[in-house]
C-alpha cells in the first residue's frame, strides 16, 4: 500500500528534486563506485537496509544488498532476499487484467457490474478501466472500515463489503483518487473470470512463465525461505513491524519478490512474452485525469518515466523505469520508513545525468 500523500510528493519531486537539493558532479569513478558512495550515507545513518538494483541498456550495472535481512540472526540482505513489495504489486494485478483482455475474456470498458452482480446502483457506470486507473470514485478504506479488525483474514467478498455501502468520492471518470479498494475489486474480477485464485493466477500466468521463482502472494503466516523480516523505528529503537493479515491487501499489495525477479519482470515488459504491444501500450497509457496506467504512474519530464512506490508495515519499495533510456532502478527495503523514493531518484540522477544528490546529513 502507498499513501496518496506520498504519491503527490513524488509527482512534485520527480520534476523539482534536482532544484531543491544540492548536487555535485558524479565522481570520475565508474557507476558502481559512485552508487556505493551515495548509498553509504543512508546505510551508516541507519536509514536504509535492503537491496538496490540498477540496470542500463539491458544489463545490470549495480546490484547490492545492505544491512540485515534478519536482525536477530545476523543474516544479511542479498540480491536473492525476498521482500514484500506492497503497492508495487499493483503492476501484476494490472498485467493480469490486461492478459485476460488480450485473451478476450473481458473488455477494459466493461461495467464492473458484469462481474460483480452485487454492485450498488451508483457503481453501475464504473468500468474496469476506471478502476485500474483510479478514476472510479470508489471510497478508500481506513482502519475503522475493516469490520473484523486488521489481524483476521478476509475473503474477497468480505473485502468488497467493507466499502460497497459507502458513497462514491466523485462521479466515475470525472476525477482521480488513488485507493487500494479499486484493486481489491480487480483481484475479484481476475478470480471470477479466470476461475483461479488471485495467487494461483499470478503464479501460473506471470511468475512461472518468467522464471520468477522467488515471487508470489502468500499468507502473512507462511514460511518463506530467504525472506527478510520487516522492521520499523520506534524513536531511536529498531523493532519488528506491526502485524496485519495480508488478505487485507489482495490485488493492491502483498506480493513478495526479489530484485532479480523484478528485473526479469521489467525485461518482459519490453517484449511480447506476457503482453502483446497493444496491451503493453494500455498498461502505460496515462489516465486523464491522473496520469496512471494499469499499476503504474506515468510521468512526462526530461526523462519520461513509469514508476510505483509501495509502503507496508516493515517494508518499503520503489521501482522506476526510464523507457527512452532503457534504464531501471529498483529499491527494496525491509525498513518501513526507508526513503526509497529519494534513493531511487538519486540513483536515477547519477545514471542519467552524471549527478548524484548528497545523502542526508
Amino acid at each position: 500500500m502507498v499513501s496518496s500523500r506520498r504519491v503527490a510528493a513524488f509527482l512534485v519531486g520527480i520534476t523539482l528534486y534536482s532544484c531543491l537539493q544540492p548536487v555535485i558532479a558524479a565522481p570520475s569513478d565508474d557507476f558502481p563506485v559512485a552508487a556505493e558512495k551515495f548509498m553509504s550515507g543512508y546505510v551508516q545513518q541507519g536509514k536504509f537496509r535492503g537491496v538496490i538494483l540498477v540496470a542500463s541498456r539491458g544489463k545490470i550495472i549495480f546490484e547490492r544488498g545492505f544491512g540485515k535481512a534478519v536482525e536477530g540472526w545476523d543474516i544479511p540482505n542479498t540480491p536473492s532476499t525476498k521482500f514484500e513489495i506492497a503497492s508495487v504489486s499493483k503492476q501484476f494485478t494490472g498485467a493480469a487484467i490486461l492478459q485476460l483482455a488480450q485473451k478476450g475474456k473481458l473488455a477494459l470498458d466493461d461495467p464492473i457490474s458484469k462481474y460483480y452482480p452485487k454492485a450498488p446502483a451508483d457503481w453501475k457506470a464504473i468500468t474496469i478501466r476506471q478502476i485500474a486507473n483510479h478514476n472510479s470514485g470508489l471510497p478508500a478504506n481506513m482502519l475503522e472500515n475493516f469490520s473484523k479488525g486488521i489481524c483476521k483474514p478476509y475473503s474477497l467478498e468480505e473485502l468488497l463489503e467493507t466499502f460497497a455501502r459507502r458513497p462514491l468520492n466523485f462521479s466515475p471518470g470525472t476525477s482521480w483518487k488513488y485507493t487500494n479498494t479499486e484493486y481489491y475489486l480487480l483481484a475479484y474480477i481476475i478470480e471470477k473470470v479466470s476461475g483461479e485464485s488471485y495467487a494461483d493466477y499470478l503464479d501460473s500466468h506471470i511468475f512461472q512463465p518468467l522464471g520468477m521463482n522467488d515471487s508470489g502472494f502468500s499468507s502473512t503466516l507462511a514460511v518463506l525461505p530467504g525472506a527478510a523480516e520487516g522492521y520499523t523505528h520506534e524513536g531511536a529503537v529498531l523493532r519488528h513491524r506491526d502485524y496485519y493479515d495480508r488478505s487485507l491487501e489482495v490485488g493492491a499489495g502483498g506480493i513478495h519478490s526479489t530484485a532479480d525477479d523484478l528485473w526479469k519482470w521489467n525485461q518482459a515488459l519490453a517484449s511480447d512474452r506476457l503482453l502483446l504491444a497493444k496491451w503493453r501500450e494500455e498498461m502505460f497509457k496515462p489516465s486523464v485525469p491522473g496520469n496512471y496506467g494499469f499499476g503504474w504512474f506515468i510521468a512526462e519530464s526530461k526523462y519520461p518515466s513509469q514508476f510505483h512506490e509501495g509502503s507496508d508495515p516493515g517494508f518499503a519499495a520503489f521501482d522506476i523505469r526510464y523507457p527512452t533510456k532503457d534504464a531501471l532502478v529498483i529499491v527494496l527495503s525491509n525498513l518501513e520508513d526507508a526513503p526509497v523514493r529519494e534513493i531511487a531518484q538519486g540513483l536515477g540522477s547519477l545514471l542519467l545525468d552524471g549527478n548524484v544528490l548528497h545523502p542526508p546529513q
